[in-house]
């Protein structure tokens, strides 16, 4: 078989914050670098994201391309996939996918839209294939009329470089002053209702009697924090639930949990939490939604619920913390299961297989 040609990729992301899909395209920038491609990411200036990408040696431009009224977008992105002879162009959010998409036809570049979340379809209908992070996401697309011919999967991986040298469960229980010996659960995820944080402390209320020790662990900023600390303390539990903010260390407060739960109420592109959760050997619970459930197999690596349900999320809670064997064996199996499906080689590996798709002659 002869050996393929090395492509010139332009990746386009319109970031928000450094979160999952701005991890997801760094991590397939710099595989994608490591196999010999060339690689132009464009982003926003704003945000940590530049200079993080620019640290691991990754050729970085940030020109004009944010807002969706911003029509001078796709004529700059064209214009630096010209200046690298871009083989194909791929986007990440709904920006860059609108954008992006335009100005491949403007340059004549093939276009892979890469959709994170449950989005609209409208931003990626000009797009020539669309990459999803799971089936769920697959199944929402074509639900709004896009051909299944166009979609392919490709689960995000997870850069197993964050889980070297993490402290010791009771190093950071310590840390956080956190007695050694009380069960520990919590939430890694932006505040918001759609999230359903708010679930997960009415769960704690109603674990109380049981295991009047629990604490309960929120990492993430957002516009309900203050409505979550007044729901604690009207539930009597405020010195129960720790609001920790944002913490760049969220994998290693992960691993002082003894159950990581993921309560949203609305669908998730996967629910990457989960799969981090796996790779510390953490039993997981979650609501069980499109996207979710392929990130946790009930029963196997963790345990799914109906949405917005405290009193089903609290008898999941009860059930792991009263098995120390159960949450073991669901521990492993969901680490040999990360393992094996969401790896940035696995990731990388599909969307090269989109590329060579589109360039074949």
């Amino acid at each position: 078989m002869p050996e393929q040609r090395s492509l010139s990729i332009v990746q386009v992301i319109t970031q928000r914050r450094f979160s999952g899909a701005e991890r997801i395209c760094l991590a397939l920038c710099e595989e994608l670098q490591r196999r010999g491609h060339r690689v132009t990411l464009l982003c926003k200036q704003t945000g940590d994201m530049p200079e993080i990408a620019r640290s691991t040696g990754i050729e970085t431009k940030t020109p004009a391309i944010s807002g969706k009224l911003n029509l001078l977008s796709p004529i700059r992105i064209a214009a630096i996939a010209r200046e690298v002879k871009a083989d194909v162009i791929h986007t990440h959010l709904s920006t860059a996918g609108l954008w992006g998409t335009l100005a491949g036809r403007i340059t004549g570049t093939p276009v892979v839209a890469h959709v994170h979340a449950m989005n609209s379809r409208q931003c990626y209908q000009f797009a020539d294939r669309i990459i999803t992070c799971s089936a769920g996401v697959s199944r929402h697309l074509v639900s709004q009329g896009v051909s299944p011919e166009l979609i392919r999967v490709a689960y995000n991986g997870i850069d197993l470089r964050r889980f070297e040298n993490i402290p010791e469960g009771t190093e950071l229980r310590l840390l956080l002053g956190l007695p050694i010996s009380s069960p520990v659960v919590g939430c890694v995820a932006h505040l918001s209702a759609k999230k359903g944080q708010e679930y997960l402390i009415r769960a704690i209320a109603l674990l109380q009697d049981r295991w009047s020790g629990v604490h309960c662990l929120l990492v993430g900023e957002g516009d309900m924090a203050d409505e979550l600390r007044q729901l604690a303390a009207d539930l009597g539990v405020a010195e129960r639930v720790h609001l920790l903010g944002f913490r760049s260390d969220a994998v290693a407060v992960m691993n002082a949990m003894d159950v990581v739960v993921l309560p949203s109420i609305a669908k998730e592109g996967l629910g990457l939490v989960l799969v981090e959760a796996a790779l510390l050997k953490k039993p997981t619970v979650a609501s069980n939604a499109p996207g979710i459930d392929e990130a946790l197999v009930n029963g196997v690596t963790g345990l799914l619920v109906p949405p917005g349900s405290p009193e089903h999320l609290a008898a999941a809670l009860d059930r792991l913390l009263s098995d120390e064997a159960l949450c073991s064996r669901m521990g492993e199996a969901g680490y040999r299961r990360a393992l094996e499906i969401f790896t940035i080689p696995s990731m990388v590996d599909g969307v090269e297989a989109v590329y060579r798709e589109l360039v074949a002659p």
